[in-house]
């Protein structure tokens, strides 16, 4: 029988006592046994402590300091890491149940891949809000890669580099250009791989996580593209705000559904 792969999964937290919860759940519940945990903790002083001392047995490292931010606190994860795929899961977030099994099987059935991304389901408090699949060739042009989704070999990290710490907001997608434009292989799965809560971090600030974007596209275009591309995240971005504000959730569903639409009939060409 092939040795399963060692996949590490990374999960930072700060004062996210119930979501934290939620993920380590959808950890327990993998049923992939080659797995090491790492857990970072930027310092939680609302109880997040007790949630992972309650959970130690099904954690392999777990650190709790402050950090300079996200960032600091991914790559410190990754200096943990041990495992030949790497995913990260951020407190609030969750995997589907056989994420690991899917992610080490696309692994073994293509070893010249660098990154392993997927589809997600984004909710809205305890609603269900959006499907999008994640789609690495619109990456010079928009956040179109779900990080949740994202599994990266360790060598791969080595070899383009970790985590860029002057990036508040977009610093998945700095890192997941910068392996695109140096040449790393994406290979994009149909499978829903993850579950995010949009009430994160990059959700709340997604003006400043746009213009962190527009500052990483500008190492590898011309201003024009750039300025454009931005313009039109920008417009799409206030375009969904506006329709779920005024409560016009079909309308705002639908909207999101039509961009992902060509991407899912990509998929099933190649599946």
């Amino acid at each position: 029988m092939k040795e399963m792969l060692l996949i590490s999964v990374i999960t930072v937290v700060l004062n996210q006592k119930r979501g934290l919860q939620k993920t380590l759940g959808s950890i327990a519940h993998q049923g992939y046994s080659n797995l090491q945990y790492v857990l970072i903790d930027g310092g939680s002083t609302d109880g997040t402590l007790d949630v992972v001392k309650d959970s130690e047995g099904a954690i392999d490292f777990w650190i709790s300091e402050r950090d300079r931010g996200i960032s600091h606190a991914f790559n410190k994860g990754l200096a943990q890491a041990n495992g030949e795929i790497v995913g990260i899961l951020n407190a609030g977030d969750w995997y589907e149940p056989n994420a690991l099994e899917v992610v080490a099987d696309a692994f073994d059935s293509n070893p010249l891949v660098d990154v392993v991304c997927g589809a997600v389901e984004f909710w809205d408090e305890s609603s269900h809000h959006l499907h999008c699949f994640s789609n690495p060739e619109a990456l010079d042009k928009e956040t179109s890669v779900y990080h949740p989704t994202v599994f990266v070999k360790k060598s791969s990290y080595l070899k383009y580099g970790m985590f860029n710490e002057s990036y508040r907001y977009a610093m998945d997608y700095e890192l997941l250009l910068r392996f695109r434009r140096r040449g790393a292989k994406f290979l994009s799965l149909e499978n829903t791989l993850a579950n995010i809560s949009l009430d994160g971090l990059s959700y709340r600030n997604w003006h400043s996580a746009l213009k962190e974007a527009r500052r990483a596209r500008s190492q590898y275009f011309t201003w024009y593209n750039v300025a454009y591309y931005h313009s039109i995240a920008v417009m799409k971005n206030l375009v969904a705000r506006l329709l779920k504000r005024a409560g016009l959730r079909g309308m705002y569903q639908a909207y999101w559904r039509s961009k992902n639409q060509h991407i899912a009939a990509k998929l099933e060409r190649k599946s």
